[in-house]
């Protein structure tokens, strides 16, 4: 296989409820794990190209710093222990637009190329 087309740049979203929640829990504790923004647009952000790799590519447990054991002072060098992974559906942008021009909601259909799944993983800990 090889990849159908050349990804430069993509943007994920928080589109379920309970995901921006376990997450925001993650992140900010429960009394303020659900901004109050999420339910008026998509809260976005910034995702690796680089990381997208084809079926059947080997996959390593990423390492790195995670935040001290309960009762320990200093963070420690280790595999993640929190490994988050979802089944998504992703959207290639075929048309663009000029830069600061929105899309009218309208004509969006016009500017998608096609639709793919996607495994995506987040090393939660780390």
């Amino acid at each position: 296989m090889t990849m159908p087309v050349f990804i430069r740049d993509y943007t994920d979203f928080y589109s379920s409820k309970n995901h921006a929640y376990n997450v925001g829990v993650m992140m900010r504790g429960k009394d303020n794990a659900l901004q109050p923004n999420w339910t008026h647009l998509p809260v976005g952000y910034h995702g690796r190209a680089s990381s997208i790799v084809l079926d059947g590519t080997p996959i390593v447990r990423p390492k790195g710093q995670t935040s001290p054991p309960e009762g320990e002072k200093n963070p420690q060098w280790s595999a993640c222990k929190l490994m988050d992974f979802e089944l998504e559906m992703g959207t290639i942008i075929g048309k663009g637009n000029k830069m600061g021009v929105p899309i009218k909601v309208k004509d969006a259909r016009d500017h998608i190329f096609g639709h793919c799944l996607l495994n995506d993983w987040s090393a939660r800990d780390i």
